[in-house]
């Protein structure tokens, strides 16, 4: 065995090794892994966008960026922004919009609870259940009336759907669409209504 060849291969199980290493680390503390969104549930998601007329659309979480692009494509007049913690996926999204460009679509290596949703005007995520308890408080304080939340799996608590639409796939994959139109008391603080 010749050294340049014990040497690639060394190279590559480290470089392997420290990706994979990343990739759990992050979701671990993320509390949930880089999870792309399956090509039925995609297409589902894409036909339930809303039609929105001004604002900037965030995806919260965007993964490996298999919803940003299709987003940034469906809306070519305006700006999506996707936020990733996690290094490797975040990577993948940079090479990727390196490679395809979109010139309006940014990704962010930001947090989603530290950035400011204010001038949003459809928000897609795939998170997890206690995120999207988290959220939820963030979207009623921030989120502007007509503001419109698009969630694939996980519905935000005590929220009344615009739309629920059940994939018929293995799992019933539910995808949620809210509408942030009124709070009108506090029994009922946060309920986005028809």
């Amino acid at each position: 065995m010749s050294f340049s060849f014990l040497f690639f291969w060394s190279l590559f199980f480290l470089v392997a090794s420290g990706i994979l290493l990343s990739i759990v680390y992050w979701s671990v503390k993320n509390g949930i892994s880089p999870m792309p969104t399956s090509r039925k549930t995609k297409a589902q998601l894409l036909s339930m966008l809303p039609l929105i007329s001004k604002g900037i659309i965030y995806e919260l979480g965007c993964g490996w960026g298999t919803l940003a692009f299709p987003l940034a494509q469906k809306y070519p007049n305006f700006q999506v922004i996707a936020l990733e913690t996690s290094p490797i996926p975040y990577s993948f999204c940079q090479l990727r919009l390196w490679l395809y460009p979109l010139p309006n679509l940014l990704f962010q290596k930001k947090d989603y609870l530290n950035a400011s949703l204010y001038d949003s005007a459809l928000i897609v995520c795939y998170l997890y259940p206690q995120a999207m308890n988290t959220l939820k408080a963030k979207f009623e304080k921030e989120l502007k009336l007509n503001t419109w939340v698009l969630s694939n799996t996980f519905a935000i608590p005590s929220w009344k759907p615009f739309i629920v639409n059940e994939i018929d796939d293995l799992y019933h994959t539910k995808i949620y669409l809210y509408k942030f139109v009124k709070i009108s008391n506090a029994e009922d603080t946060g309920e986005a209504r028809r």
